[in-house]
């Protein structure tokens, strides 16, 4: 793989496929001699003014040429020795380092400003992520959407490359992938990938372990991150899990209950008290504590359309005869 400047610019926002981010560390163990600075680039760099950093290239490349000089002699910074093209080349990376930092940071300035509170915001560069209590609609360039629930982040590059879309997920978010049939968009997990073409799905990696894929439109294949032998192709609401184990086990759902979140549905059939909390506490960043461990056992059927906390309440209780009480952010079932 030919280590390019754009290759550099991904590596360094973390934004790598697993080929990718294998091909550049074995490029930079084959440099153990390279000087340190080039690695050392921190956060201080960032406010450095626009002629201290054109300095500190200059500074940089006159290290590296002194390192190469055979008799001693430091090179003037515009003499690179080209006997010795690896090291030509890392000067031309440290310099785009040291200037992809800057331009970076200015990036991701820009970007915190631009998202704000808002519930649907377009995306820029880096990482965006939602807290507990927040969902979160954003816009790629190429015109998907991605609603993220509660405490999940995505990580996307500003503008998409000529043949491919990456995106890198943890957490729990629903994708309408716009279409474009000469560049797959692919969804990078812990341990999963998922590629398509342009339809609609969404992935969970909250389970500990465990990634699921639920289909709301189009066809999507899914498999093991690095292992493109165990892969499965599903539809309209195929769901598929990948375990701790590393087998993708499917099934056939009702994706339209199963992703009703995304419009602040709240559906339960036939869940128990137990599993339900765990689905409001983050929801409405509360905690809550039940004094009945019988209580926790019993399963319920709720319907509701973007509720606020206390009609939840107020309708598990007119099911089973529970009481509550609400203190702040606690919650006592009783």
């Amino acid at each position: 793989m030919i280590i390019t400047e754009k290759l550099l610019q991904r590596f360094h926002e973390g934004l790598c496929t697993p080929e990718e981010e294998e091909a550049m560390k074995r490029w930079l163990s084959e440099d153990e001699d390279l000087p340190s600075e080039i690695s050392l680039i921190d956060s201080r760099e960032f406010r450095d003014s626009k002629d201290s950093i054109l300095n500190k290239i200059e500074l940089l490349g006159a290290d590296l040429s002194e390192s190469e000089s055979d008799q001693g002699v430091p090179l003037s910074p515009k003499q690179v020795d080209f006997r010795k093209p690896r090291r030509a080349l890392a000067i031309r990376y440290a310099t785009a380092a040291i200037i992809l930092c800057t331009v970076g940071f200015f990036t991701y300035q820009f970007s915190d400003y631009a998202f704000g509170n808002g519930t649907e915001q377009s995306i820029a560069s880096r990482t965006i992520k939602t807290q507990r209590g927040e969902k979160r609609t954003i816009t790629l360039s190429d015109g998907s959407t991605i609603c993220m629930n509660y405490e999940t982040e995505i990580k996307a590059l500003e503008t998409f490359e000529r043949d491919q879309r990456i995106v890198y997920l943890t957490g729990h978010a629903h994708f309408d992938v716009a279409r474009d049939t000469e560049r797959p968009f692919i969804i990078y997990t812990k341990d999963s990938k998922t590629q398509v073409l342009g339809t609609s799905f969404e992935i969970n990696t909250k389970e500990e372990g465990a990634t699921e894929i639920i289909v709301t439109s189009g066809k999507v294949a899914f498999s093991e991150k690095d292992k493109v032998n165990n892969l499965v192709t599903l539809t309209l609401n195929d769901r598929a899990v990948l375990g701790a184990d590393r087998i993708i086990k499917t099934d056939e759902v009702d994706a339209q209950r199963l992703t009703a979140w995304r419009e602040n549905k709240l559906l339960f059939d036939g869940e128990t008290l137990a599993e339900i909390i765990e689905v409001l506490e983050p929801w409405y960043d509360i905690e809550i504590t039940v004094e009945s461990e019988e209580l926790l056992k019993e399963d319920f059927i709720l319907s509701l359309d973007n509720p606020p906390l206390s009609s939840v309440l107020e309708d598990l209780s007119f099911a089973s005869g529970l009481e509550y009480k609400i203190k702040g952010k606690q919650v006592i079932i009783f």
